[in-house]
């Protein structure tokens, strides 16, 4: 988490701040390119997995044959998209390569904690995001070398592979055990791909609502204004790492695994307590420690907007919170309500963006930001609250 912030803030100094927009729009893009790529699957796999545990080897073997053929449309369809934007056109290559290695690596993580292998996850997850970055402001400060946006991207790659293969390392006994009795599972399959693509649109709407204010600045105010946005955007999301990590990450899959027992009302409520406790500890050190960072950093056009910090930590505490009533409606099966929440709050999100930023800069996409944070809240409430 420390390094995945850090990287962000020495960069936005290190770099001038429109190549520093230039690369945050890269970095965006990739996040989003996360989520398009697996179909949202992960979310039914791991919740059957979890829920009913015959043939787990199966249904791992099946979704990966499914992330095999995206991966092969993805390069196809990445080449042409990044080759038509002009500041991504030189780094294409490196581009889908890192899209497709973050996501791989992203469900290999998100198995691993199905299975409860939570410290092994976050240690391999620690490889590849603090690897990488580390490396970069090792670069910088020790080395002394004029790090650009090239090499930035091929050591984020470099690492994605290295993790990709501890990973092999550490399960391939277990992987080779697993062949003489995985099959693929077509039925499963088909009822997954139905049940996910409400899911996966949902997610595509909610990385709307996260990121495509940035593009949407860009369009308005420019690549330098994009890069002084996605600094405080990618500051507030810490916050959002941070709850993952340390409470989504341990508490979602015991929740999901008693799902039908007497104490799930309990579990939920103690789940409630944890991302209220923690979003707040969180969003009280971002505010903290911004400002030194901006004195650190000393660009002007930077510290002059540090209000903007206020909203986006606010509506990512409100985001955060209201995940209890979005976990709710996703273990009760509630995909449709789910789908209509996020698709309301996505839609709301882009027409409230273009026009406050249109008419008020980057105040205005932050309070945009911030009341699809409030709408969003109250729709998930107002979805589950009578349920727990």
């Amino acid at each position: 988490m420390a390094s995945k912030f850090g990287i962000f803030t020495i960069l936005s100094k290190h770099f001038d701040t429109a190549t520093y927009g230039v690369y945050s729009l890269q970095a965006t893009t990739i996040t989003i390119a996360i989520f398009i790529l697996g179909f949202d699957f992960y979310n039914y796999t791991i919740r059957d997995i979890l829920i009913n545990k015959a043939e787990t080897s199966s249904k791992v073997f099946t979704s990966a044959s499914l992330y095999g053929i995206t991966y092969l449309l993805f390069v196809v369809g990445g080449y042409f998209l990044f080759n038509s934007i002009d500041y991504f056109s030189e780094y294409t290559f490196l581009l889908i390569l890192i899209c497709i290695t973050e996501h791989l690596n992203q469900e290999i993580y998100r198995l691993l904690l199905a299975f409860r292998k939570v410290l092994v996850a976050n240690l391999l997850l620690f490889i590849r995001v603090a690897g990488w970055t580390l490396f970069v402001l090792f670069e910088i400060y020790i080395l002394k070398v004029n790090v650009s946006i090239n090499d930035v991207l091929v050591t984020w790659t470099w690492f994605n592979v290295i993790t990709l293969l501890i990973t092999a390392i550490l399960f391939w006994k277990k992987l080779w055990d697993s062949l003489k009795e995985i099959h693929f599972k077509k039925n499963w399959l088909i009822k997954g791909l139905r049940i996910s693509i409400i899911f996966y649109v949902a997610t595509i709407f909610l990385k709307i609502i996260e990121y495509s204010n940035r593009y949407i600045v860009e369009g308005i105010l420019g690549e330098s204004a994009a890069g002084i946005f996605s600094f405080y955007s990618n500051f507030a999301m810490v916050i959002g790492i941070y709850v993952s990590t340390i409470v989504v990450s341990y508490e979602l899959p015991e929740l999901i695994e008693s799902s039908n027992s007497e104490n799930f009302t309990g579990k939920l409520k103690n789940f409630k307590k944890l991302l209220m406790l923690h979003s707040l500890v969180a969003s009280i050190t971002v505010i903290i420690f911004i400002f030194p960072v901006l004195m650190w950093q000393g660009k002007e056009s930077f510290i002059s907007y540090w209000p903007i910090i206020i909203l986006f930590t606010f509506g990512m505490y409100l985001m955060n919170i209201s995940l209890v009533y979005h976990s709710y409606l996703y273990i009760k099966h509630k995909e449709k309500k789910l789908l209509e929440i996020v698709v309301i709050s996505g839609i709301f999100n882009v027409m409230i963006t273009y026009v406050l930023c249109h008419f008020y800069g980057l105040y205005g996409a932050a309070v945009a930001f911030l009341l699809t944070a409030i709408l969003m809240f109250f729709l998930r409430r107002k979805a589950a609250i009578n349920k727990f």
